[in-house]
């Protein structure tokens, strides 16, 4: 083989992408979570009395996703005791580096979400005890509720923003490569958690509840503010594309490579199927009143948003800087960063889901705001 052969087959050699299917779920957990306390915040921040009844289960959840995510990382490290050294290293670059900013984020987040609910709770926690509560100290918790919640927006938006942020600092990849890339991971994560937390309501609200009755009012509302999401979260992701493929120089050709390689699970099952028909149905008086039709399009929100998690993250890393095609991944079925990775990361957030629902009384919290079954 001469020099120049050599050369060539060198120049086309791609090492192992850093990226697998554990990150794409690490940002559909968080920013899923982002959004449950966003939803949360609308009753114990902004005093929206409509979204009372939720608040306490919403921001339980917001916890359980966060306290989940990180695992994901773990699991991408291939040797967890790596994870230290996101402790002990690098923290001169902190001012630069989104990662760092991530190690203070995912410790002071879930703490205040664990503050907010305790801070909640406490009135029944105290009943329990038997311990009388003035209506002095109900006060005092009301206020510092708020201040917790107004602290906790800010955090929420950064701990799934920063992850966005990772994504639009790298040059190299012309998928990532755009100062949209967090906020385009916020208003799909705004879907994503939204359609969570339409998917789980009603399950916990018939089986796990004193009243055992779906509030249907509340889940066209969702419905309908999920729609709303989706709205914008299209808006900025035309903004995306649109400059993106047409305005960037040569780092053009290849995003229209991509998408016209992957136009069929991007453009027809992500857009069209994903998004713009739950979008169709929670707009529609008539469709929005058929409760299992709005299950199915929060269904496809949650499914969508994971899917373009996958497509931007997997996706974006198989445009292969010094190969004239599109590289291919396929996870492994076991082992680290495989698909037994991602059921055993989903079974753990069920069995969380579980633990914190029978740790806090969300449900006796719940009830207090349906006087009657009537108004369900």
């Amino acid at each position: 083989m001469d020099l120049g052969s050599v050369i060539t087959t060198l120049s086309t050699i791609t090492p192992d992408r850093p990226w697998g299917i554990d990150i794409p779920n690490y940002f559909w957990f968080t920013g899923s979570s982002a959004a449950a306390f966003i939803i949360s915040s609308f009753a114990h921040v902004f005093g929206m009395k409509e979204y009372k009844p939720i608040a306490g289960f919403s921001l339980l959840l917001a916890f359980v996703l966060l306290v989940a995510a990180p695992l994901n990382l773990i699991d991408d490290l291939r040797q967890p005791g790596r994870v230290i050294n996101f402790f002990l290293y690098g923290w001169e670059n902190f001012a630069t580096s989104p990662m760092k900013w991530g190690v203070l984020l995912l410790i002071a987040y879930p703490v205040l979400i664990l503050a907010e609910a305790y801070v909640l709770y406490r009135p029944f926690f105290a009943k329990n005890s038997a311990t009388p509560r003035t209506p002095e100290e109900e006060e005092k918790d009301h206020r510092l509720g708020v201040v917790l919640g107004a602290i906790g927006i800010p955090l929420a938006l950064s701990v799934h923003g920063y992850t966005g942020y990772i994504l639009g600092a790298v040059h190299a990849i012309p998928l990532f490569h755009t100062p949209l890339m967090p906020i385009l991971f916020l208003a799909s994560a705004m879907v994503s958690g939204t359609g969570l937390l339409i998917l789980l309501l009603p399950l916990f609200q018939k089986f796990f509840t004193p009243f055992k009755r779906v509030d249907h009012a509340m889940i066209v509302r969702l419905a309908k503010l999920l729609a709303w999401f989706i709205v914008i979260d299209l808006v900025i992701r035309f903004f995306w594309l649109t400059f993106a493929i047409t305005f960037n120089s040569e780092e053009k050709y290849a995003l229209t490579l991509f998408f016209g390689e992957h136009f069929w699970e991007v453009v027809i099952v992500e857009y069209l199927l994903c998004l713009l028909l739950p979008m169709l149905i929670g707009f529609s008086k008539r469709l929005s009143a058929n409760f299992i039709l709005v299950l199915f399009g929060a269904l496809l929100c949650a499914v969508g948003v994971w899917l373009f998690r996958w497509n931007t993250v997997i996706g974006g890393q198989t445009i292969g800087k010094t190969t004239p095609f599109l590289l291919e991944y396929h996870p492994h079925l076991m082992g680290p960063d495989s698909l037994f990775s991602i059921v055993a990361n989903w079974s753990l957030l069920v069995a969380l889901i579980a633990f914190v629902m029978l740790l806090f009384p969300w449900d006796k919290e719940m009830a207090t705001h349906y006087t009657t079954n009537k108004e369900l």
